[in-house]
């Protein structure tokens, strides 16, 4: 009986975590991990991908594809204000026979940015395969082991490249436009004490509305992001900023990330922005994580941020006094 109950227990341990899920920050490991997945898929691979014009990438791809290996690349044609960036790829990768599949057109953009290996390993990123991605942009990628999340991102993957509808249903996965715009504010509704946000911007309406109710009730709201001075005195953040929320420009990185962290227990973190087309008219994925070590990682990578901006701005203020006596010296012996 005691033997049968370790097992069990052992059982019970494997279960909770064979299916942990890894997370990859950005640009701190650089394209590695992304290389090697590549390198070491023994059977297929899988894309879908916004922008591509990182030849490093396009490289390994075609080296995987003359190894024996079936690669699959969904890629947007026209990426927005950018729509001759994956042109050369796009040439290189049909040059090289491999398979190129387009977007239904249902799609307004194909924003998604994923890869499949094997169909059994999947990684979920919040950045395009180009060069910027990897130099000073702040990043995430998250890798899925999880059977029944593989299954619907492969199931979805191929009914795309068919252009064939299909239907979603994890409770894990946020897909645009079927349920991201729903799963979304409710994540947002679901918060006690707190919400931190990456974001390259927020413009969606309802989004904006429902940060502006948790700040008001209570909830610290944190958004990190890239903004202009100009961007950050809009109409839109000043009446977020009146409802409490704290909102920061990274000088360091440019915030490229898409993530949301809910009371240091689950977060949001894929291709999903927080504006109207990528909720509404794009094809977009993003995972809601409850693992215990990513959630940590990420909360810990943005108070390291969000620290740094603060350190910024107060090291401009305490300079400035500096820097207008250093003009007047200067001003002093010019000798004119």
């Amino acid at each position: 009986m005691f033997r049968k109950f370790l097992f069990l227990l052992f059982l019970l341990f494997f279960s909770l975590n064979s299916f942990a899920e890894k997370l990859i920050i950005e640009p701190d490991a650089g394209r590695a991990p992304f290389l090697n997945a590549i390198q070491n898929a023994s059977t297929s691979i899988g894309m879908v991908m916004y922008g591509l014009t990182d030849e490093s990438f396009i490289d390994a791809l075609t080296r995987a594809k003359d190894h024996g290996k079936n690669v699959t690349i969904l890629l947007e044609p026209a990426p927005y204000k950018s729509e001759n960036e994956n042109n050369r790829a796009i040439r290189q990768l049909r040059d090289e026979n491999i398979n190129l599949e387009w977007p239904d057109k249902s799609f307004k953009l194909v924003h998604q940015k994923t890869f499949i290996f094997d169909q059994q390993k999947v990684i979920v990123m919040t950045f395009n395969l180009t060069h910027s991605s990897f130099k000073q942009e702040r990043n995430f990628a998250l890798v899925l082991t999880d059977p029944a999340e593989i299954q619907e991102i492969v199931k979805v993957f191929h009914a795309d490249c068919a252009h064939e509808d299909t239907d979603v249903s994890n409770p894990h996965l946020i897909w645009s436009p079927d349920n991201s715009r729903e799963k979304i504010i409710s994540f947002i509704q679901s918060a006690k004490s707190e919400i931190k946000i990456y974001a390259q911007d927020v413009t969606d309406y309802k989004i904006i509305g429902e940060l502006a109710k948790a700040a008001r009730s209570g909830v610290e709201v944190k958004i990190l992001l890239s903004a202009s001075p100009e961007k950050l005195h809009s109409r839109k953040f000043a009446f977020l900023k009146k409802s409490g929320v704290i909102i920061q420009s990274s000088r360091h990185y440019y915030i490229h990330a898409k993530v949301m962290i809910v009371d240091q227990r689950q977060a949001i973190l894929g291709s999903i922005n927080f504006t109207a087309p990528s909720l509404d008219s794009n094809r977009e994925l993003s995972v809601l994580t409850e693992d215990a070590n990513v959630v940590n990682q990420l909360n810990s990578t943005f108070e390291n941020d969000w620290h740094d901006t603060q350190s910024l701005v107060k090291w401009k203020s305490e300079m400035r006094p500096m820097m207008r006596l250093l003009r007047q010296i200067k001003y002093f012996y010019r000798g004119d």
